[in-house]
């Protein structure tokens, strides 16, 4: 049986987001859970697809996603959204006497305001299910910060509900591969693309790798650097912009363009946009 890599452990947004993509897409994948993003995405040495959290509408890109998609030119094959929401448990009966609290490290991104208002000393964590697992065996000076979903299940002392930033608050995930699938085109679509410079660094090599984008009429959506971990102040670009049936096809002339300035690019996936 063909098999999925997901952050785990069961329960989790990013199982739930695996479960949906299988679901919608009729397919029948083992799913194996892991510890961390980063042991998640490396586990295509040994499964077909994973599913990785990418982008938060509170706290931004998830920078250990990306850095593993970029470094190993993984494929990004499909995107799934998920509302987010937390809660905030604990076993103490007073919130007085809870000192420390667990919290997953984008969570801790997303609830800034409810941490910074109760003062809370932060133990971070790799997911929110190893924040349920600590705290269901921890005393009263413990809290933590988990899923809604999570917390109705459990039978917790304190259970604040909706202790997000803002309401409004979605992730959306990647699923990644190690070989590139099979595109069906249409006219929603977005492309993933990471570009490293080998040039001079000069005035205007940033702005000479926009100018291909406006000319192709092809639209940027996000931009993001990330350091080429080499040396200090040299840095990746990546790019999302989007794209349809009729215009994909103009990402190669970007890509010949490009690294006719002695720079490498790397188109890391075209999917259907969400």
């Amino acid at each position: 049986m063909k098999k999925i890599a997901t952050l785990g452990p069961k329960g989790t947004y990013c199982d739930i987001a695996v479960k949906r993509f299988l679901e919608d897409n009729k397919l029948d994948y083992e799913i194996e859970y892991y510890p961390s993003i980063i042991k998640t995405a490396n586990a295509l040495e040994k499964t077909d697809l994973a599913i990785i959290p990418f982008e938060n509408t509170l706290d931004g890109f998830v920078v250990e996603g990306l850095d593993q998609i970029i470094k190993n030119h993984y494929w990004i094959s499909q995107q799934i959204k998920l509302d987010i929401d937390f809660a905030f448990v604990s076993n103490s009966k007073n919130l007085d006497t809870i000192k420390n609290c667990y919290c997953q490290f984008k969570a801790y991104g997303q609830c800034l305001d409810f941490i910074a208002k109760n003062n809370f000393n932060i133990i971070t964590t790799e997911s929110n299910g190893e924040s349920l697992d600590k705290v269901i065996t921890s005393n009263e000076e413990y809290a933590a910060i988990i899923p809604m979903h999570l917390a109705k299940k459990n039978n917790f002392n304190i259970n604040i509900s909706h202790v997000a930033d803002s309401k409004n608050n979605e992730t959306r995930f990647f699923i990644i591969s190690k070989e590139r699938k099979k595109i069906e085109l249409n006219d929603n679509m977005e492309a993933s693309i990471v570009i490293e410079s080998f040039g001079e660094d000069r005035p205007g090599t940033l702005y000479d790798i926009l100018r291909q984008f406006h000319d192709e009429e092809i639209n940027l959506k996000s931009i993001m650097s990330r350091p080429m971990k080499t040396e200090m102040g040299k840095y990746k670009f990546y790019f999302e912009c989007t794209v349809n049936s009729s215009n994909v096809n103009k990402l190669n002339n970007i890509k010949n363009n490009i690294e006719k300035t002695n720079s490498k690019v790397t188109i890391l996936g075209i999917y259907s946009s969400i």
